[in-house]
């Protein structure tokens, strides 16, 4: 084990309107490393609330806290700021979103995981069992390896590997986590996709997510909120993915909106998904329109 790799620990959270929990979540992060004594970066993008100024006075008693404020609202813009302005070379690499807690030593169980399979490039973390979905979901994450955004370690190789080739996420992508996972398991564009050779999942660093309840007007708009960002995802994936399988790693946009198209093929028009699909559509249309007329 590298001595010097386990004093150069970073943490990337992202938050975005966050005032309510960011600091419980934070010391719950905190205390999930246990032995472990990282820099934690929160990038606190496009926040409308309060969030700086508390995570501004929390880092006033905890000198390994960072808070970075950023401008823009827009999470592969703050991951890309976060690689390329603060991510200190070689140095060991997590990632976490800021409105979520893990159960304990998650981050300690994720860093042991990599000292013990450094040929990852990245390693992902274990939903909690809440039930059926849960059970499917962690049963699909082992069986095919599959990357999760809420907690997961990019290897210190891979990330430099990133920077040499100025690999960075497009603005306005919806899916970071998908787009990292196919990064990962192609080792990015290398024509290889091998997600079980490149892609870890660590069992013992799990994260906690909240269940929707039904009843719940909040939570029913917050449910088709999140159907809609899917069906946009579904389009940017498929549209710059094809892309980069076809072009390389080049091919990656800087806005999302720039390669992602929606046709009537390629809209799932038997199943659940039809109308949020239609509405994608509409949207990337609009926003494709927009773009051409700058």
């Amino acid at each position: 084990m590298d001595l010097a790799m386990i004093n150069n620990i970073q943490i990337c959270v992202f938050a975005y309107n966050l005032e309510k929990t960011i600091k419980s979540n934070i010391i719950n992060l905190i205390n999930s490393c246990s032995e472990y004594t990282p820099d934690i970066y929160v990038m606190i993008n496009g926040c409308r609330d309060n969030t700086f100024s508390i995570v501004s006075q929390i880092a006033k008693d905890h000198p390994n806290i960072h808070p970075i404020n950023i401008e823009l609202g827009d999470k592969s813009n703050a991951w890309n700021t976060f690689i390329f302005q603060y991510y200190s070379k070689s140095s060991l690499a997590i990632f976490a979103d800021g409105d979520l807690c893990f159960e304990e030593n998650a981050i300690n169980n994720l860093l042991d995981f990599h000292f013990r399979n450094p040929h990852y490039n990245a390693i992902s973390s274990f939903p909690c069992d809440k039930g059926r979905s849960s059970q499917q979901w962690r049963y699909n994450l082992l069986r095919e390896h599959q990357f999760t955004g809420a907690l997961y370690l990019l290897s210190p190789r891979f990330i430099d590997k990133i920077i040499d080739q100025d690999v960075k996420l497009p603005v306005g992508l919806i899916g970071d986590d998908s787009m990292l996972g196919y990064l990962s398991a192609t080792d990015i564009c290398s024509g290889t996709d091998l997600p079980i050779q490149r892609i870890g999942v660590c069992t013992n660093a799990i994260f906690i997510y909240d269940s929707l309840n039904p009843l719940s007007w909040q939570d029913c708009k917050l449910y088709l909120r999140r159907r809609l960002r899917y069906s946009l995802r579904y389009f940017q994936q498929h549209s710059i993915v094809t892309n980069l399988k076809r072009s390389g790693i080049q091919a990656m946009p800087d806005l999302a909106i720039k390669e992602t198209t929606a046709p009537l093929s390629k809209i799932r028009w038997f199943s659940s998904n039809l109308l949020f699909d239609v509405i994608s559509k509409v949207i990337i249309d609009h926003q494709r329109s927009k773009l051409c007329k700058k």
